[in-house]
């Protein structure tokens, strides 16, 4: 039996498409860098973040200052009845005062505050660095989602196109008598069964697409440009540096703001004092005055004032270091998680690439010229196409999963070694 179509056009299958084939992003579409920057630029939850962090930068100024002090104004000794009562003048004893008095916390307490300020700022910090760096790593894998499902979508459109090219040529073959009526058939239910496929890739691209909007807006509506990164992962440098991650990091002033309560709450049991002076204007008989005065608080019971406090907030800071250490073991546990992963999945794509492929190519080839010897059926071609196009998408799944993992990687440290 002769050949139905071309042999390269059945040879440049899913292997071949796979490696050789560019993706079609437009020139002027978003690149992987790009969509970075734009999510940074416009995500809601850094400019939430940020306005936090402005915030606790703008009361570190006030948070050792003294309180505002007091206004005061009074009468004293203003009659009630007789024939002076309700005169504030005729009766000498009446004055008439105005007071200004200032609290002081003592020095140990003034200055845990101001410690606290400073660490509630850099938690705010530690906060804004971690939202940072969680946009940066669900633009990534978003923005890889849909380049990956777009290059599945170009292989699978280019078999598709060899499939129209057999169809196209069936009439004429079956009415040579090169086929038969059940070959027809044949060719008409892969052509059905392409054709759900086709369905469901479009599907994911058009989710892969959504999720890419949900950070960069419309800036993806012209395409994708570029190449997926080539990440290099330093397994050693992340395992000796995993307490540099943002989740443990920022738990550190967390420790630092829940020490200066600690110390500001034992500062209490040396008790604030406040001073204040009093001007008093008296009737015409008597000279005004002035007095001054200074008030100290007295901690006369502190094992049931104070301690409690000073207990409770011991035991909070003790809380948050057990919750560095446990915070600590799961980000070790995921960089396990995600460099096992990464030996699976790139042991699995060289396994792929460099045998599973080449004999599924070899496969087609073999059943292709038994087909054209006619000592095969078409039926067994065409099944050996489809598993070829399957190992081919399953590759790229592969190479999907592959970068992902590269990226999640990439994005547990702020700052990668060299």
């Amino acid at each position: 039996m002769r050949q139905l179509v071309p042999q390269r056009l059945w040879t440049y299958g899913a292997a071949a498409l796979l490696f050789t084939l560019p993706f079609t992003g437009s020139a002027q579409g978003l690149g992987f860098e790009e969509a970075l920057r734009v999510a940074a630029e416009r995500a809601p939850l850094l400019k939430a973040r940020a306005a936090s962090v402005h915030g606790a930068t703008a009361l570190q100024a006030s948070a050792a200052e003294l309180p505002d002090p007091k206004l005061s104004v009074g009468i004293d000794s203003l009659p009630i009845n007789g024939p002076d009562r309700g005169s504030l003048t005729r009766d000498n004893f009446t004055q008439r005062q105005i007071g200004w008095t200032q609290d002081v916390p003592n020095r140990a307490k003034r200055a845990a505050r101001s410690d606290a300020a400073l660490a509630r700022t850099a938690r705010e910090q530690a906060l804004l660095k971690i939202e940072q760096l969680a946009v940066r790593r669900e633009t990534g894998l978003a923005w890889l989602a849909s380049y990956f499902s777009a290059k599945r979508l170009q292989l699978f459109d280019n078999l598709i196109g060899q499939q129209r090219l057999l169809q196209a040529t069936a009439d004429t073959q079956l009415a040579a008598g090169k086929i038969t009526p059940a070959d027809v058939s044949t060719l008409q239910l892969e052509a059905l069964a392409l054709a759900d496929r086709h369905d469901e890739l479009q599907r994911e691209a058009h989710h892969a697409h959504a999720a890419l909007r949900r950070w960069i807006g419309d800036r993806d509506a012209a395409g994708l440009s570029g190449d997926a990164p080539h990440l290099q992962i330093n397994r050693a440098w992340l395992q000796a540096h995993i307490e540099r991650s943002p989740e443990v990091a920022a738990l550190t002033p967390l420790r630092a703001m829940a020490d200066a309560d600690l110390r500001e709450a034992e500062a209490a049991k040396s008790g604030d004092w406040s001073w204040g002076v009093r001007y008093g204007k008296r009737g015409p008989a008597y000279s005004d005055f002035v007095s001054v005065q200074l008030t100290f608080d007295w901690p006369v019971s502190p094992g049931t004032r104070q301690q409690p406090l000073i207990r409770a907030r011991q035991k909070e800071l003790e809380r948050i270091e057990a919750g560095r250490d446990d915070a600590l073991l799961q980000q070790t546990q995921a960089l396990d998680t995600l460099l096992i992963e990464l030996a699976e999945t790139s042991s699995k794509q060289e396994r792929l690439t460099q045998q599973t492929l080449p004999l599924a190519a070899q496969r087609v080839a073999l059943l292709l010229a038994a087909y054209q010897g006619g000592r095969e059926k078409l039926a067994s071609v065409l099944e050996a196409r489809k598993q070829q196009t399957d190992i081919g998408l399953r590759s790229l799944e592969l190479q999907a999963r592959q970068s992902a993992v590269q990226w999640r990687l990439n994005s547990i440290i702020p700052e990668q070694a060299p």
